[in-house]
């Protein structure tokens, strides 16, 4: 309306006397403090990489190859990996709190844990980590350990029609132009001056299917976009590819400097939120939790420039 000042300011559009109101330490331990606002800062952080990865999961539905805004799934992709290894980071500020300042807090935080963190969980599940690869503690499933939550648990990605992150890129690559050229696969399994053998790759009877996760037509589009990374209609196919693996490399490295923060700040006891601690975390840190896998194997069948053969959409 005009004339009418604007009422919105830095703090009320950012809601800023809200957030800092949010920490209300249990103790009167000083570095309890910024534990928890470094913890705040993680599911801020989270909350970006759910908006993100949701919105590119979105973006490959009922999209074909040539309608696919590619440019901006790897956009916000490249913004998920920079996140993952910012909040990373986040560690190095716990890590200034000497171990015996987290004693003093510590036993008061017993039932919390990192391991409830729902929007972690909901990362997890929106990439595409299966519930049956999950590390169990005490032989139960993440859900029974959060009963209070399980109703929320049941709402996630993997439980709906609109999949995970690596059910729509399974699709995607299932359409990669020239999968079917059987001259060009012809070629390339008999051209084996490296003596690799493509059959678990290309031939559905000999491949041993419980060692890959996504389909084998899919696994022959991602082969196909990274032998001809280097021409125009497969350049940013293969970025998109590459940044799937970052998020998976970023994510491990999340784990690992997690793993080494906690032996470093409780050494063997166990978890506040039950579970064994130092030794959980270490037994998460396993290609069970890299969601994009087969993507790392596909270097295995990879040939010298010279010996790979054009493919029917760059042939005249």
């Amino acid at each position: 309306m005009a004339g009418v000042e604007s009422k919105l300011t830095y703090d009320s559009y950012l809601k800023i006397p809200q957030l800092l109101t949010c920490q209300e330490p249990i103790t009167d331990a000083h570095d309890e403090h910024v534990f928890i606002i470094v913890h705040q800062a993680f599911e801020l952080w989270f909350k970006v990489i759910i908006n993100d990865v949701t919105s590119v999961r979105n973006i490959f539905h009922d999209k074909g190859w040539k309608n696919l805004p590619l440019h901006t799934a790897i956009n916000r992709l490249q913004r998920v990996t920079m996140v993952l290894r910012h909040v990373v980071e986040h560690f190095r500020i716990l890590e200034t709190m000497p171990p015996l300042n987290f004693v003093d807090f510590r036993d008061a935080l017993t039932g919390m844990s990192g391991f409830q963190s729902l929007q972690f969980r909901q990362i997890e599940k929106l990439l595409g980590i299966q519930d049956q690869n999950r590390k169990r503690h005490e032989e139960q499933n993440y859900e029974d350990k959060n009963l209070k939550d399980k109703e929320v648990l049941q709402k996630y990605p993997d439980q709906v029609d609109e999949g995970t992150l690596v059910d729509v890129v399974q699709m995607w690559l299932e359409s990669t132009p020239g999968i079917d050229d059987e001259e060009f696969w012809a070629k390339y399994t008999q051209n084996e001056v490296k003596k690799v053998d493509l059959r678990p790759l290309l031939d559905q009877s000999t491949s041993d299917k419980g060692s890959w996760q996504m389909s084998q037509r899919s696994l022959k589009g991602a082969l196909l976009i990274m032998l001809h990374q280097d021409k125009p209609e497969f350049q940013m196919p293969y970025q998109f590819l590459t940044l799937l693996m970052d998020i998976d490399v970023a994510l491990m490295k999340w784990r690992s400097t997690h793993i080494h923060m906690v032996h470093r700040m409780i050494g063997q006891k166990q978890g506040t939120g039950g579970t064994s601690g130092y030794d959980y975390l270490r037994a998460t840190f396993s290609d069970d939790y890299k969601v994009f896998r087969d993507l790392f194997k596909m270097a295995t069948y990879l040939r010298p420039r010279s010996e790979i053969p054009e493919v029917a959409t760059q042939r005249t």
